[in-house]
């Protein structure tokens, strides 16, 4: 079984934190001090008040949205706000280690646990890839659902029931050609917690978190929070005002922090680890999204003066004036709802709700650019986030290949085709009449070598005679020659069968959630 360790490479199997675990819990607590020194405004309010009131929202939201789901979430005391999140899919276990990780801590300190379910994030499709034999071992895809580039999670409707049932059963047939009992069993009770989630989701995004939540059962007890839910509350409508009065300064820092951080990191793509915002004379593009019906849209500010214009869909969806509170106030009345994208929801949770974040390996890249923003945007540092991630793999008895030694064994078989007559001392001749053709012929290519490295020799004579010898040699040493290839065919299936087999990204239901518990214990 996998245990906990800190600061190490990310191991072949195993947990990764940073820093320590058993640092988590004082840090959790320090943090919470962190903020008292803020002093500044945010869309109009004192950030003291404005955290008060974004922690109270998260609170009410999260604790209604989870009580819709039909799910456990426990009272918190008095201690500090633990959280983590993704989007609501089918991730691997180095996510889900987070929620198992925030559930200790919480223990730990007597504090709250809520997870942000990223529900307005894209929704192309959703599906799972795993491990499958046919005949050789390989990746099965089976899809649940297929969106739109431009839907999200939130607006995605419930797949019906046949649809999950032939959903469940394709991963289950592709599970049983490698006889996988623990895995299978492992999916069982996660379709069973699919079908037990059907009734009270209203989205894709609510049966995926219902589900995982019904299949962790016990064994964890924190809050669930929907960004798309969060996003219409009052805090985050004065932070979302916050920037869009300054619209063009921070889409500045932002694309400034972002292009230093390319250039510390010798990142060439610039996508990674964000596209920046765009700057244009018809506006400015806002860190937000647009939450339409079904869909969502990129939002540019245009400043009048009179006030911020916000334009999506090629159309005026809002207007505030330049006094913040005001502004948000103008934000609600218009009924449309601001979504963040990854920097604003991180820097948002981390200043205004949070007292300890947990990241994966993919946010903390991401969110060493909302730090930098933070201290060039409000002149403050953000408490410190702490980093978790884990490789697990389905079969523990996975034959480890070496990939230096399939690479000798393929060097010795292209020695042998080309070279046949190194291999003799290597083979058992079926006669003494065959072993001495053999040692003639080898001999006999060494005199035509030697030959064609002379002044004047006839070099297409001798080098079909060479390539003649050559053949005659290799059917002599075919045994060999074959014995060698089927080592080579053997020694590559196995290490494509170990690549498979040991994906750290297959669905985290292929594990119980007692195996993660015990991880982390």
């Amino acid at each position: 079984m996998s245990r906990l360790r800190s600061d190490a490479p990310v191991p072949e199997e195993g947990v990764r934190v940073r820093p320590a675990l058993e640092q988590w819990a004082e840090l959790a607590r320090s943090n919470a001090e962190w903020f008292r020194e803020w002093r500044f405004s945010v869309g109009g309010v004192p950030f003291d008040v404005a955290r008060h009131e974004a922690r109270a929202a998260a609170s009410v939201v999260a604790r209604e949205y989870t009580a819709r789901l039909g799910i456990g979430a426990a009272e918190g005391v008095d201690g500090p706000v633990i959280m983590t999140g993704h989007q609501p899919e089918f991730f691997h276990p180095g996510v889900w280690v987070k929620h198992f990780l925030m559930q200790r801590v919480v223990r730990e300190t007597g504090g709250t646990g809520i997870d942000i379910v990223v529900d307005t994030d894209a929704f192309e499709s959703l599906g799972v890839t795993v491990p499958c034999r046919g005949p050789e071992v390989h990746r099965c895809r089976q899809e649940l659902l297929s969106g739109d580039p431009r839907a999200y999670y939130a607006a995605a409707p419930v797949p019906d029931r046949r649809r999950t049932r032939a959903f469940c059963n394709a991963t289950r047939a592709a599970l049983a050609t490698l006889a996988m009992p623990e895995a299978t069993r492992n999916l069982d009770a996660f379709c069973d917690a699919l079908g037990r989630a059907h009734p009270p989701s209203a989205s894709v995004a609510e049966l995926i978190t219902g589900a995982r939540r019904r299949y962790e059962g016990a064994w964890t007890e924190y809050a669930e929070l929907p960004v798309s839910a969060l996003a219409a509350t009052l805090p985050w409508r004065r932070f979302a005002v916050d920037i869009v009065l300054e619209a063009d300064r921070f889409a500045r820092i932002h694309n400034t922090e972002l292009a230093l951080y390319r250039e510390r990191h010798r990142v060439r793509s610039a996508a990674q680890p964000l596209p920046d915002l765009r700057i244009g004379e018809s506006g400015v593009e806002l860190p937000f999204w647009l939450l339409g019906e079904s869909k969502r849209y990129p939002v540019f500010a245009h400043a009048t003066e009179r006030g911020v214009e916000l334009w999506a869909r090629e159309e005026v969806v809002a207007a505030v004036p330049y006094d913040a509170a005001l502004a948000a106030e103008a934000l609600g009345e218009a009924g449309i709802v601001l979504a963040p994208r990854a920097v604003t929801l991180t820097m948002f949770l981390r200043s205004h709700v949070a007292d300890l974040f947990i990241h994966g390996t993919g946010g903390e890249r991401y969110d060493q650019v909302t730090e930098r923003i933070v201290e060039s945007w409000w002149g403050v540092r953000l408490p410190p986030m702490v980093v978790a991630t884990l490789s697990m793999r389905l079969a523990a008895d996975v034959s480890a290949v070496d990939d230096d030694a399939v690479a000798a064994v393929a060097r010795r078989l292209h020695r042998l085709t080309h070279n046949p007559d190194t291999a003799l001392a290597e083979m058992e001749f079926a006669s003494v009449d065959e072993e001495q053709r053999a040692l003639r012929l080898a001999d006999e290519k060494g005199a035509l070598v030697r030959r064609l490295r002379e002044s004047g020799a006839d070099r297409a004579a001798l080098g079909a005679r060479l390539a003649r010898v050559n053949e005659e040699l290799r059917m002599l040493v075919a045994p060999l020659l074959e014995t060698v290839r089927r080592e080579r065919d053997l020694l590559e299936r196995l290490r494509s069968d170990a690549e498979v087999l040991s994906d750290r990204t297959y669905p985290f239901f292929l594990w119980s959630p007692e195996e993660m518990a015990e991880v982390v214990r």
